[in-house]
């Protein structure tokens, strides 16, 4: 097991442009991402993100939706759901692991 690590769940989505494909937003928000000390792995529904302080993922998520705003559009709604996990902390990859395990 890693000690100190935070996992989130960031999600974008652009309101009120007319496009139903939010792809290059979010192709824009992961660049984001890779500028900022977070790992991450891109989902069908949002993007997890793994980094070793809560202060780490704020910034990154802070980072992908200014990323977004400069492209700009005129409305973002951001969700993002925190794991701060003081004991027993495991990263992306462990914890895909361990549900693969019980499949």
């Amino acid at each position: 097991m890693t000690e100190n690590i935070v996992t989130a769940q960031l999600q974008l989505a652009v309101l009120g442009e007319g496009d139903d494909s939010l792809s290059r937003y979010i192709s824009t928000a992961v660049k984001a991402l890779d500028e900022r000390n977070v790992q991450y792995q891109v989902c069908p529904m949002g993007t997890a993100i793994q980094a070793q302080s809560i202060d780490e993922i704020f910034d990154a998520c802070k980072a992908a939706h200014e990323a977004v705003l400069d492209m700009g559009v005129n409305r973002v709604l951001t969700n993002i759901t925190i794991d701060h996990r003081l004991q027993g902390c495991k990263g992306l990859d462990e914890k895909v692991q361990s549900v693969k395990l019980k499949l």
